[in-house]
């Protein structure tokens, strides 16, 4: 079995399976030793380094997401296990072919035929100068066959070039190309987020200077609301003044008529004081007068002065009721008037209550007012802000979008250029491997004909000299069989050795 031949074990592709798994692995133990696995990296152009696995760390460049990262990883690890199951696949064909990779020997079971045998056999024949013609035609023919195989080799690599040449050509075109197309999108990209920032720049002008005359009239009406609200609190204090100056008159003209009434009841309280007291001397001197006369009428004089008293004393009554009577009109009326002030006053304090209520109202009105008008100023600002945001945010996710699909792009077209100028690179390995083949071939069946024609040399040298020494061996004998004669003849007789010289000659 393989890597069961020598003292040290071949190496194979499967065996290099778990060590091409492992990212620190050293590059010396990622080469394969194998005949058959060699064979298989050499025939399709695969470098066993270039199995070695990588994380997705090792694929993300800088500026990279880990989304173009993992692309990039999936693309080559798809790839590295490809190119490991075609090495596993051919390796096996080369095992089921019983390549063995020894020179000179075929791929099929049976085993070599040995050209020493056939030169042998060809030795023992006759017609050693058609065979040498017919070894001179093959050789001619095999020449010629090299020479073909040469300038087709030649040839193939011409066109191998002119291929290479047209396809990095084209990838030349491709890539500026793309590079061109890319260049203009980034190109257009940035005139139309230009056009689109002009254009949220005039918007967001415009949106200003709204919010300046929405401010500025806000302050206009606020100043006109103010000013009137000033000149109403104005009117309202000169009519508090007005009204507090008619109070004051209306309450000095109500002491003035207390003080008067007062006054006409203490004139009045004289005067029947004073008539009282006239009265009184009047009774004292007409009783002293009658007291004189009255001894007699005494009687009539007491009852006249009983009746006068009791009419003093209901004219007292009198007087004092209607005293009274108008003490409590006035009392009432100034009762009246203490609850008709304190009611005005009350009404006054209602109205100024109110008012100030209704001023406060008007003010919790005008600062909810000015309050909504800032809010809603506030909402639109944040409302444009947030269409700002939003307007920004779309355009940096369109952006992002954008980013990413040129960078999926670019990640494509890199990975389809890198697997182009692979194909190239091993189209190119395998086409100098079988260059090197066939060059093998070519010096293996030039060294097996020179061989072959060495050992026919060397075959005929030893039949020239098998030749040289049979004709030796043959003139010793003639010499031998000379010099008997020779020797017979001068025991014979003449006749008889005159018979036997023609046979000698032709001998």
């Amino acid at each position: 079995m393989e890597g069961m031949t020598g003292t040290k074990p071949k190496i194979t592709i499967q065996d290099l399976i778990e060590k091409v798994n492992d990212p620190n692995a050293p590059e010396a133990a990622l080469i394969p030793t194998s005949p058959r696995s060699v064979e298989a990296c050499f025939r399709l152009g695969v470098d066993p380094i270039e199995l070695q696995f990588h994380p997705i760390a090792f694929y993300k460049y800088a500026g990279d997401t880990d989304e173009i990262a993992r692309l990039r990883y999936e693309k080559n690890e798809q790839v590295r296990r490809e190119r490991i199951k075609s090495l596993i696949d051919l390796r096996k064909r080369l095992v089921d072919d019983g390549w063995t990779g020894e020179p000179g020997r075929p791929a099929t079971s049976g085993g070599p035929k040995k050209p020493n045998a056939s030169l042998a056999a060809s030795a023992e024949r006759p017609g050693t100068a058609t065979m040498v013609e017919k070894e001179r035609q093959r050789l001619d023919v095999l020449r010629k066959r090299q020479e073909r195989e040469i300038s087709q080799m030649l040839a193939h690599e011409s066109q191998r070039r002119e291929l290479a040449e047209k396809q990095q050509k084209k990838v030349d075109e491709l890539e500026s190309r793309a590079a061109e197309l890319a260049r203009q999108k980034a190109e257009n990209d940035r005139e139309w987020m230009a056009k689109q920032r002009e254009i949220e720049l005039q918007r967001a002008r415009e949106q200003r200077e709204l919010e300046r005359e929405a401010k500025r009239m806000a302050e206009e009406r606020y100043r006109r609301e103010r000013e009137a609200q000033r000149q109403k609190e104005e009117e309202e204090r000169r009519a508090k003044k007005e009204a507090y100056a008619r109070e004051l008159e209306r309450r000095q003209k109500t002491l003035e008529a207390r003080a008067e009434t007062e006054r006409i009841l203490a004139d009045q309280a004289e005067r029947v004081r004073q008539r009282k007291l006239a009265m009184e001397a009047a009774d004292a001197e007409r009783a002293r007068r009658m007291q004189l006369e009255a001894q007699e009428r005494h009687a009539a004089n007491m009852e006249k002065r009983k009746k006068a008293q009791e009419r003093i004393s209901s004219a007292l009554a009198m007087n004092n009721e209607i005293l009274q009577k108008k003490r409590d009109d006035f009392e009432r009326k100034e009762r009246d008037a203490e609850l008709r002030r304190q009611e005005l006053e009350k009404q006054e304090r209602q109205a100024m209550e109110m008012k100030r209520q209704q001023e406060l109202d008007k003010e919790r009105e005008r600062q909810y007012k000015y309050l909504t008008a800032m809010e809603m100023e506030e909402g639109r600002k944040k409302a444009l802000r947030d269409r700002a945001e939003a307007k920004e945010r779309e355009m940096a996710e369109m952006a992002a979008m954008r980013k990413r699909e040129q960078d999926i792009r670019r990640v494509e077209r890199e990975f389809e250029l890198k697997r182009r100028l692979d194909r190239v690179d091993e189209i190119g390995k395998v086409h100098l491997y079988q260059r090197q083949s066939l060059l093998e071939k070519i010096m293996d069946d030039y060294e097996r004909t020179r061989s072959m024609m060495r050992e026919r040399q060397s075959l005929m040298h030893a039949r020239k000299e098998a030749n040289m020494a049979a004709s030796m061996q043959r003139q010793q004998v003639a010499q031998a069989m000379e010099a008997l004669k020779y020797k017979s003849m001068d025991r014979g007789s003449m006749g008889a050795s005159l018979e036997h010289r023609p046979s000698t000659a032709r001998v």
